[in-house]
């Protein structure tokens, strides 16, 4: 039977029911993590930890706000399972609220079928117990629209809802393109301002309180990010610069002289086309014999950037939205690379961290769970793949439209830009960069459930 109950016993059970998702996570996520202890660790780890030892000479590229928690749970004692563990908690304490508040709404095979295939999935643990954080990014994200929908349906702020003190930095500062998720929570507050003052003045205080954070965090550490323009404009000039056999455009060259001129003049053309993959900018980039763009200097960039939207650009239309399909089915497929379990190993030896690798020694709980991972990455088609996700999203963006459903737009808009984001600026088919839109399936199918079956929610 599906209810909503907003009695006291009916929101004891919701707690209750919540306990026992958090317990049953934690259990898991903590196995997880004395299995492969002290979690997975790649090249961005490498990066970041690197960085937060000496922050003068190295730079990982991450965001601000990623350097200084990362900094916050690693500095002074130097274990790298800290960070991994608080992020492991906090994805288990906003998938528990998720999960909780569908129980306890009836939805019991809905919340059942979310703990198995998407908070317990192999890929999912996996992400979310990796010094990335993509992971964490992903989790916050669904928490946080989650949040904002009951607030936006209920009108009016619940003391589970003061978990977006929580999630908010890091849906919104944790990665460049979350800065997207602080337009709900300001359109929300300005929406509640004449049914709800408290609840639109605490959303506004947050709100405040965020870009105060994000604005001294970023004046204390500069973000030396690459951005994500001139990385687009580079990779797909160098794709417009590949050899092609029939070679039509002889009349009219593919890639203007300026721009060639500009690229030779750091290094050989033939660098350039040498090192282009058509699923990844790295070798552009971090190859020693590569040419490492990154490096080309800026007026060069300049040249580069604007000969792309002046000419070469519109002369390959149909070069360019090939590769970016390609990178974004790439992602979508899970055909990208991922860290490996036991690269931490190395990693270790690399930052000279405290950490210790595989303390516990669980070697045949190791072997089981590989083992798993694998069979879920050989199917990975069916199992990875965020189209539930996506296909929920343009459902509710849909009935958002159609039926004029003001929190259904909220929550699914910055989603639906998101996406538009990830297709257009990728220059890397890594499965992370999509995980928000596995993850967000937390947040829809609960809520399209209920506009099914007719619940409305208070809480």
């Amino acid at each position: 039977m599906i209810r909503d109950s907003q009695s006291s016993d009916g929101m004891k059970a919701q707690t209750k029911s919540f306990l026992a998702f958090l317990a049953l996570l934690t259990a898991i996520y903590g196995f997880w993590l004395m299995v492969f202890w002290p979690g997975v660790l790649g090249q961005d780890s490498i990066a970041i930890l690197l960085e937060v030892n000496d922050p003068i000479n190295q730079a990982s590229g991450k965001p601000a706000f990623w350097y200084f928690f990362v900094k916050l749970f690693y500095s002074g004692h130097e274990h790298v399972e800290a960070p991994i563990g608080v992020i492991m908690l906090l994805s288990a304490i906003i998938q528990s609220r998720i999960l909780s508040w569908t129980w306890s709404r009836g939805l019991k095979k809905t919340a059942i079928f979310l703990f198995v295939f998407i908070c317990t999935a192999p890929q999912a643990i996996f992400f979310i117990g990796t010094l990335y954080p993509d992971g964490v990014y992903s989790i916050a994200i669904a928490g946080l629209l989650f949040e904002l929908w009951i607030i936006s349906e209920s009108k009016k702020i619940s003391k589970a809802s003061l978990l977006l003190i929580l999630v908010l930095p890091f849906a919104a500062f944790s990665r460049p393109n979350g800065i997207i998720f602080l337009v709900p929570v300001a359109v929300l507050a300005f929406w509640l301002w004449k049914k709800n003052r408290r609840a639109s003045v605490f959303l506004t205080t947050l709100l405040a309180f965020n870009c105060l954070l994000i604005g001294v965090i970023n004046s204390a550490h500069p973000n030396r990010s690459h951005g994500s323009l001139y990385p687009l404009v580079i990779y797909e000039t160098v794709n417009f610069l590949q050899p092609r056999p029939m070679n039509l455009w002889v009349a009219s060259p593919r890639v203007s002289q300026k721009t060639v001129d500009a690229m030779e003049r750091y290094k050989p053309l033939q660098v350039y086309l040498e090192n282009y993959d058509r699923d990844y900018w790295d070798p552009l980039v971090f190859k020693l014999d590569g040419p490492q763009v990154l490096n080309i200097p800026r007026s060069e960039k300049n040249i580069i950037i604007r000969e792309f939207f002046r000419y070469n650009l519109w002369r390959n239309i149909p070069a360019f939205l090939s590769s970016r399909v390609n990178i974004f089915l790439t992602s979508v497929f899970a055909q990208g690379g991922l860290p490996s379990h036991t690269y931490a190993e190395h990693v270790i030896k690399i930052i000279k961290s405290e950490s210790e690798y595989r303390i516990f020694k669980f070697t045949d709980a190791e072997k089981l769970l590989f083992n798993e991972f694998e069979v879920s990455y050989n199917i990975r088609w069916l199992l990875w793949t965020p189209f539930l996700g996506l296909a929920l999203l343009f459902i509710a963006m849909r009935d958002g439209i159609t039926k004029c459903n003001k929190s259904l737009l909220l929550i699914s808009t910055p989603m639906i830009v998101q996406l538009g984001g990830i297709f257009l600026f990728s220059i890397a088919g890594e499965y992370r960069y999509i995980l928000p839109f596995f993850t967000i399936t937390l947040v829809f199918l609960p809520i399209l459930q209920m506009k099914k079956h007719g619940i409305h929610t208070k809480k």
